[in-house]
Order: C-alpha cells, then sequence, then structure tokens
C-alpha cells in the first residue's frame, strides 16, 4: 500500500475507508476516512463521518489503535471517491 491508496482501518469500533495519508508505526492517518454502515441486510454505505459526535466530513484522522489495515476493493474505493467528491465513477458497460 501505497501513500494515495484507497484503503480500509479496522478497529475494535468499526470499518473505516479513506485515502492513505501515512502509515508508521503505531498510527494510520487516513484523507477523508469515512465509516461504512451496514443495514444488517447485506447493504453498506459511507457515514459522513467517522462517529455519531464528530464533525460531519472531516478531512483527514489519525487511528492509534487499529487490527489491521487492508486494501480495499475498488467497488468501495469507487464508491468512496464519490461519496467525497459527489463525482459519479462510470461503470463499464458489459457487452453479452
Amino acid at each position: 500500500m501505497e501513500k494515495g491508496d484507497i484503503v480500509t482501518v479496522v478497529t475494535m469500533s468499526g470499518e473505516y475507508v479513506g485515502e492513505l495519508i501515512e502509515n508508521q508505526s503505531g498510527y494510520v492517518e487516513l484523507k477523508n476516512p469515512r465509516m461504512i454502515l451496514s443495514d444488517g441486510q447485506g447493504n453498506m454505505g459511507f457515514a459522513k463521518g467517522i462517529c455519531v459526535s464528530g464533525i460531519e466530513n472531516p478531512t483527514s484522522q489519525i487511528f492509534h489503535q487499529y487490527v489491521f489495515v487492508a486494501e480495499t476493493n475498488d467497488k468501495v474505493a469507487d464508491g468512496h471517491r464519490q461519496a467525497v467528491s459527489g463525482i459519479t465513477v462510470a461503470q463499464p458497460k458489459i457487452v453479452t
């Protein structure tokens, strides 16, 4: 994983997706972090921040305690880009 990649940070409180700024020993910093929400029916989306009482659309967040950092799948990464920019990512057409 490199700076600028969209990554997932898994913590004891949930999953967070954002653009990797820094991944140092002891902390991870994300740009435009968003908490992943799930409705229990298999649908998921992004919160407008990282916690209920936090500011809306934070520009960055440092995570000191996390379980692991993972590469984010393309569908979720595209969804994150759309959520923070408002720009819809075009999906390729499949010709059968």
